[in-house]
């Protein structure tokens, strides 16, 4: 654990880091502070000390070793001082840490003892790599302790220049103040840097980044929101960790800003009405304030007002996504609108927090509410009052002014007064009125007042005051103005009454009350007859008798009649509905009734009137003709009817019923009616029709009861009796033999069934035992009466053996039907995924890739098998049928028929035992070289079970087709021209390409094509590529598919202006097989160019004082006219004129030797005379050099000299614009010379300058044009002045073409010899001539 005890850390201003940080290593040693060291305690001690446990024995100087204004590379050193502090010798180690930058000069980890008292010096020598900052740490150890002293070197810094002190002075409360100083970088680094301080000051830029020497504008603010005096820290914080402090200081005060007046009293006004005050602001300060006025005295109360909205809003968001959650669920649409409220319930909250919390009344109102005052200025504020209520109105509110730390109070204070409205009678007495009368009055409601008055009737609450009706109800009466208003009474109710009613008038606190008095009576009634007798009446029978009643009172009445104890039994029902229900009579036979119809009188009371009635009730007797009833056999639960005669023998209408049947659960035969109920006349007959059903076999009996309505005792009875039976059912046929039946394959027979009974027969079909090779479909069924089923019988057999069993008829209520059924299986049972029948077509497949066909083989039989599989070719077709073979040629094997016997295709594994059930995977693969048809037969042999012999299962023809890739190109070659006049620009060139899919199979193309062309898309636009060659990514093509592209030309790929041509081959190479398309890609440029017959002009060595001509060939081989003219070049190195002086008799050879030595010093030792060699686009024959029309010629003929010709692409305004190229003189000054043998004339041996290269060789024609074709002679004149070797270049400038180069080179010496005088006064041949004379 580290202890060291140390002192706060030092506040520094920037001034005092500035200084710091400007100390070099010796002046900051100098200036070290004692600090407390830092020590580590060891563990075990046993040496006796004098000093205290927490005293350290070595005192380190200084307690850290710094280094600072240090260069790269060099060595600085900071001595250290350990001295022993305590009254013993101890032993004292110091070790430091390996490291490339700190070193120790005293030995390291090597204990030496140190005497009490006395002091050890070490020395660290630190070689910082780079100004940046390193840390390290010296170790010093003792007997007890482990004293650290930490070594730090400083870099680079950033000093950052800022005033230490800022004073703000008195300034205004709640008011900004701000000052403005200027932060510089005057460090040797970049500063980032990061300004904070305390409220209530403010930074602006609270972070940046200065260069070296820059500087920025930082702005302090003071904004204080009570008075008093204030003091802060202005933080500046570097990205190395260092901290400087500015103190900021400021003194909070009160201005003068004040109101005219503290209470506003607006005195009495009506609602609707307003009264306008106003408030002046005096701003007496030298500042320009801002005030805002409050609905609350202080801060604290707005911000408490500002919480209770957030509550209550956080509550209304609380319940709104509650219910939102409950009634949208998980729902995807949901969420999207939960997230929608939420984050429109985040926006409410966000308008609370940033509300100023102005004041907003409906009763005062200010404006402005907000704004500012200038300094010695006040402004104006009205005050509106406009009450809503007729009551007293006080209230506060509160101007928060800038300046000012408490808010300004003004204390409103305004009376509110409502409208005036009264009835001209408030007591309206109707006296008497008959129940249900409407009769109708009028009331006059006057408005006193001078506003207007709304009004509105409170509903009455009482029973008779809501029978008074009021139109209108509700207006708004004008001032000075009535309101008549009607009154409609309709009484529900008898008795006196008295009803007060209320009408609210807005903004009055009292509403206007209107009574009504009087006495509800109610109506007369009576008949016209005292009572009614209806003497005999046959029962369920109606009979009518007739009466009047009158209404004597004055108002309409309703009315209802009643029979008294009429609704306290059963209703009391006629025959016609009797019939139609299971009801018994409720009158019997002989009864009397008397009774009495009251009449009540709707809304007034009960049996207002009474009228006494009397009748007796009458019903017949029954009988039955035959009440035993025979329906012979019957098919169950098939119905059939027959008729049972019932007799009326008395002299009244009868009603009745066939009763229902009771437990039909239990009974045999179940019978029912089509009419069991209906009405017999007197003295009549009547037939009812009776249905019975069998529910069992064999004898049925039922028992049916006819009721007559209104007589009591045991209902007629009748008994019914049939014979069930069930349904008659035939099968055909007898016998199913399926015969020979292939395993695995259904094969299926007939089994008609049909129904010769008159009910539905349900039968089921079911094999005997279980035999899982049987299928029967339908299994069950019904087959309708009369009618005929077919059900099909399925043999699915799975094994090659003789298979038999029966199938069993079941009919419900019917007989069983067995059916003898017998196969014999044949085939095989191996099955395979795939329809491996007679043929498999593998369709389409690449050739030199391998063609897979993976199927699945399952045994589907009882027993196990062993398969054996093999191949065998049938016919392999041996021409393409896919599209031409690699590069249109076949190899050797494709053009040799294959081997019979040797199949293309093959069959993994060879061998598999299946067990029944199992199943395994088979492929068959098979692979060409070349494009081909190939039919070839698999074949399939197995044993089953035990059997030893192998039979074949499966013969499938295979049939596959390889075929090469083959596409369509929209053409064979591709070729571009571009014939660039001076004028021009070079473009890009694009010509469009398709490329087709033609082949069957879809493969994927690879396009490749070299520099300068590029292979862009459909719209020219370019596929990015390499610098080597443009490779266009796979395509997938389909089947017929067809590729759009276009090849891109860039006719700038050189940057000389001679002609060229580039020719590419654009390969088309495909990813599933080796073949490969290619197509010629040619691109032309023609500049203005010309063929020079030669590159070099060789005169030899002439007499002096004479002229010899040389004539070359220029010719325009390309397409474009060129313009060209001529011009010398004067470089003073290569290309000069010399003065000589020749031996008498030097032979020609050996001068001719000499100047090609002085033409070319740097290879004369390895100079060897050879043919001349020519450009291919030369005109003449190879071999065929210039034709001299001189006979003073040098026999040396000039070889190849290196080129120096500048392209007048690169240089064009070198040639020309040189100082050392010299224009040949116009031909207008001296005409051309016509070509002829010239003889030699003497000049004048007077001694002259030195000629200039114009007067030593001269060209003609000097410029011209030459057409496409066309070709001109050159003449070359070169004037052999006295003793002179002369060499100078040649420039043909061609206008927008390049510079032709062609070197000229002559000697010029006394005659010297017989022989060179004979030539040339013979005038023979100087080429044959001069050889023969050095072959002598």
């Amino acid at each position: 654990m580290l202890l060291r005890e140390r002192e706060k850390p030092l506040t520094l201003t920037p001034s005092a880091f500035q200084e710091e940080m400007s100390l070099t290593t010796k002046q900051r040693l100098a200036r070290a502070k004692k600090l407390p060291p830092i020590v580590q305690p060891l563990a075990c001690h046993d040496k006796v000390s004098a000093a205290e446990p927490k005293q350290s024995l070595l005192q380190p100087c200084p307690a850290e070793v710094v280094f600072q204004k240090y260069s790269p590379g060099e060595v600085c050193e900071v001595p250290v001082v350990l001295r022993n502090t305590d009254k013993v010798s101890h032993l004292v180690k110091v070790t430091l840490e390996s490291s490339p930058y700190f070193q120790l000069l005293d030995p390291n980890d090597v204990y030496r003892k140190l005497p009490p008292g006395l002091s050890k010096t070490v020395s660290v020598l630190f070689t910082p790599g780079h100004n940046r900052d390193y840390f390290h740490r010296l170790i010093c150890v003792t007997e007890r302790e482990e004293l650290i002293v930490p070594i730090r070197a400083i870099g680079a810094r950033a000093i950052l220049n800022f005033p230490d002190q800022l004073d703000f002075s008195q300034c205004p409360v709640k008011y900004i103040t701000q000052k403005t100083a200027l932060l510089r970088n005057v460090g040797n680094r970049e500063a980032h840097f990061q300004l904070s301080t305390q409220s209530p000051f403010s930074v602006v830029p609270a972070t940046g980044t200065l260069g070296i020497g820059d500087s920025v504008q930082v702005t302090v603010g003071f904004l204080p929101m009570w008075t008093g005096d204030y003091s802060a820290s202005l933080v500046m914080h570097y990205d190395t960790g260092e901290d400087t402090h500015t103190s900021l200081h400021g003194r909070a005060v009160d201005v003068d800003i004040r109101l005219d007046r503290n209470t506003l009293a607006f005195g009495k006004t009506y609602i609707t009405q307003s009264k306008l005050a106003t408030v002046l602001i005096h701003n007496q300060s030298d500042v320009t304030t801002c005030f805002q006025w409050k609905a609350v005295g202080t801060q604290e109360q707005e911000n408490h007002l500002k919480l209770r909205q957030y509550l209550r809003l956080c509550r209304q968001e609380k319940d709104k996504l509650s219910d939102f959650v409950t009634e949208c669920g998980v729902d995807a649409t949901g969420q999207e609108r939960f997230a929608l409220v939420t984050r429109s319930l985040q926006s409410e909250r966000a308008k609370v927090g940033e509300d100023p919390m102005l004041l907003s009344d409906d009763i005062f109102s200010l404006w402005p509410k907000e704004g500012e005052i200038r300094p010695k200025c006040w402004a104006e504020i009205s005050v509106l009052f406009k009450p809503q209520a007729a009551q007293l109105y006080e209230q506060t509110v509160y101007c928060e002014v800038t300046g000012r730390e408490n808010r300004l109070p003004l204390h409103l204070i305004g009376e509110g007064l409502g409208p005036w409205l009264r009835f001209k009678y408030e007591e309206l007495n109707i006296k008497n009125v008959c129940v249900r009368a409407k009769p109708k009055y009028e009331v006059i409601l006057l408005n006193k007042g001078p506003i207007e008055a709304p009004f509105r009737l409170d509903p009455p609450a009482t029973t008779m005051g809501s029978c008074f009706t009021f139109l209108p109800q509700e207006g708004i009466l004008a001032p000075k103005r009535l309101q008549v208003i009607r009154i409609s009474f309709c009484p529900t109710t008898m008795g006196e009454f008295q009803e007060q009613f209320y009408f609210h008038v807005t903004g009055s606190p009292k509403p206007v009350t209107l009574t009504i008095r009087g006495c509800v009576v109610g109506p007369t009634l009576r008949f016209d007859v005292p009572a009614l007798h209806f003497g005999d009446v046959s029962f369920g029978f109606p009979h009518t008798l007739e009466c009047r009643l009158f209404n004597a009172s004055l108002a309409h009445m309703l009315v209802e009649l009643r029979v008294a104890g009429d609704g306290l039994g059963e209703l009391s029902v006629d025959s016609f509905t009797q019939k139609n229900t299971l009801n018994h009579a409720v009158l019997q036979h002989g009864q009397r009734v008397q009774a009495g119809a009251g009449v009540d009188v709707i809304g007034v009371g009960l049996k207002w009137l009474t009228l006494p009635l009397t009748a007796r009730c009458m019903a017949p007797a029954l009988r039955v003709l035959d009440p035993v009833v025979w329906f012979g056999p019957c098919c169950l639960k098939f119905p059939y009817t027959e008729k049972v005669t019932l007799v009326n023998d008395s002299d009244v209408r009868g009603c009745y019923r066939l009763l229902s049947q009771e437990d039909k659960e239990k009974a045999s035969a179940w019978y029912s009616s089509s009419e069991p109920s209906g009405i017999i006349e007197a003295h009549g007959s009547v037939q009812i029709p009776i249905t019975l059903e069998a529910q069992q076999l064999g004898e049925c009996k039922a028992t049916a009861e006819v009721a007559m309505f209104g007589r009591e005792g045991s209902p007629l009875e009748l008994h019914l009796q049939c014979i069930g039976h069930g349904p008659v059912v035939c099968v055909q046929p007898g016998e199913i033999n399926f015969g020979t039946t292939r395993v695995l394959k259904d094969k299926s027979k007939r089994i008609h069934i049909e129904n010769h009974s008159e009910i539905p027969a349900p039968f089921r079909v079911e094999m005997a035992g279980r035999c899982s090779c049987w299928r029967i479909e339908p299994c069950e069924a019904v087959i309708q009466p009369t009618s005929e089923m077919v059900v099909t019988v399925t043999a699915s057999l799975d094994d090659t053996k003789e298979f038999k069993g029966e199938v069993k008829v079941l009919v419900e209520n019917g007989r069983t039907i067995i059916i003898p059924v017998r196969a014999v299986g044949i085939g095989t049972t191996i099955v395979t995924d795939k329809n491996l029948h007679s043929e498999l077509n593998l369709k389409s497949h690449f050739s030199c890739s391998p063609c897979c066909c993976r199927f699945t083989v399952t045994n589907r039989g009882r027993r196990a098998q062993r398969l054996y599989w093999s191949t065998e070719s049938v016919s392999t077709a041996g021409q393409s049928t896919g599209g031409p073979a690699l590069r249109g040629k076949r190899s050797k094997n494709a053009s040799r028929s294959r081997r019979r016997g040797s199949p293309v295709f093959k069959v993994q594994p060879l061998q598999v035992d299946l067990r029944p059930g199992q199943s395994a995977e088979m492929v068959l693969k098979g692979c060409s070289s070349t494009a081909q048809e190939v039919k070839e037969r698999l074949l399939c042999f197995a044993t089953v079970g035990k059997e030893i012999e192998k039979k074949r299962i499966m013969q499938v023809n295979v049939t596959c087709s390889f075929i090469c890739p083959a596409v369509q190109i929209s053409s064979t070659a591709m070729t571009f021209r571009v014939e660039k006049q001076p004028s021009d620009v070079l473009t890009l060139q694009y010509q469009p390409l398709s490329v087709k899919n033609v082949c069957s199979l879809p493969f994927s193309i690879v396009l490749h094509l070299e520099h300068p062309f590029r292979i862009c898309s459909k719209d020219q636009q370019p596929i990015p590529a390499d610098s080597e060659f443009i490779s266009l990514q796979p395509v997938r093509l389909d089947a017929g598919e067809e590729l759009n592209l276009c090849i891109q030309f860039n006719p700038a790929y050189e940057k000389d202006l001679h002609s060229r041509v580039a020719e590419r081959v654009l390969r088309m190479r495909f990813k599933e097989h080796p073949h490969e398309e290619q197509m010629i890609v040619r691109g032309e440029v023609y500049f203005p160019n010309l063929d020079l017959e030669s590159e070099f002009v060789d005169f030899g060595c002439i007499i002096n004082d004479t002229e010899q001509e040389l004539r070359m060939e220029m010719t325009n081989c390309g397409p474009i006219a060129a313009q060209y003219h001529w011009s010398l070049l004067t470089d003073r190195q290569l290309n000069t004129i010399r003065c000589v002086h020749h031996a008498c008799a030097a032979p020609a050879r050996t001068r001719s030797s000499l100047v090609l030595q002085w033409l070319f010093p740097s290879s004369a030792h390895q100079f060897k005379p050879s043919p001349p060699k020519f450009k291919r686009q030369s005109s003449k024959k190879e071999g065929e050099f210039l034709r001299r029309y001189s006979k003073a010629e040098s026999v040396e003929e000039l070889t190849k000299t290196p080129k120096t010709i500048q392209n007048s692409a690169q240089k064009p305004a070198d040639a020309e614009d040189s100082p050392e190229a010299e224009v040949l003189p116009c031909p207008a000054v001296e005409p051309q010379r016509p070509v002829r043998k010239r003889a030699w004339r003497r000049f004048s041996e007077v001694e002259r300058p030195k000629p200039g290269m114009q007067e030593v060789f001269d060209v003609r024609p000097l410029w011209g044009e030459l057409q496409p074709g066309e070709s001109h002679t050159v003449t070359f004149t070169f004037f052999g002045h006295a003793n002179i070797v002369a060499r100078t270049t040649a420039l043909c400038h061609v206008q927008g073409g390049p510079t032709y180069q062609v070197v000229v080179a002559g000697e010029a010496s006394p005659l010297a010899t017989n022989w060179m005088w004979k030539k040339w006064t013979e005038g023979l041949s100087a080429d044959d001539d001069l050889l023969k004379s050095d072959e002598d």
